[in-house]
């Protein structure tokens, strides 16, 4: 599984990634930490519009492809649906002009995340107090 740093340093590269196709799904999984089936399913989906084919029809990954799917991977951690990820790629691919769309889309599900964060601390506070409670319980039995 991609971690939240591995999306952010894949989003920080300062230089030009490797278009040049040479992974195979096995490799590629392996090379990102997720899954085969889910590097396929995010192609089959059309999230990896420039992902490319031997001559046999099997995938081939580039870097820039490793790192797209890191963040695809991060994007899908974070909730967005498969729906908002095609929606997103497809905004990608028409260009600049849409980075206020794409920035909203990113806004919005750092607001929900940010919400979840907030309800996990409450749960985690409300099961700290029930442990205290029972071991506090323990040591006077």
């Amino acid at each position: 599984m991609v971690n939240m740093e591995d999306c952010i340093n894949s989003l920080a590269m300062d230089h030009p990634l490797d278009t040049t196709p040479k992974y195979s799904v096995t490799q590629a999984a392996k090379l990102v930490e997720i899954s085969e089936h889910t590097l396929r399913y995010y192609d089959d989906k059309g999230l990896f519009p420039f992902l490319q084919k031997n001559d046999a029809g099997k995938r081939l990954f580039s870097e820039a492809d490793l790192q797209w799917a890191k963040l695809l991977e991060c994007l899908s951690n974070s909730g967005l649906s498969i729906k908002e990820m095609q929606q997103y790629v497809e905004l990608c691919i028409i260009g600049d002009s849409t980075v206020p769309q794409r920035y909203a889309i990113l806004a919005r599900q750092e607001k929900i995340v940010k919400e979840q964060i907030r309800e996990k601390k409450r749960q985690l506070k409300l099961l700290q107090f029930k442990l205290d409670y029972y071991k506090d319980w323990q040591t006077r039995i």
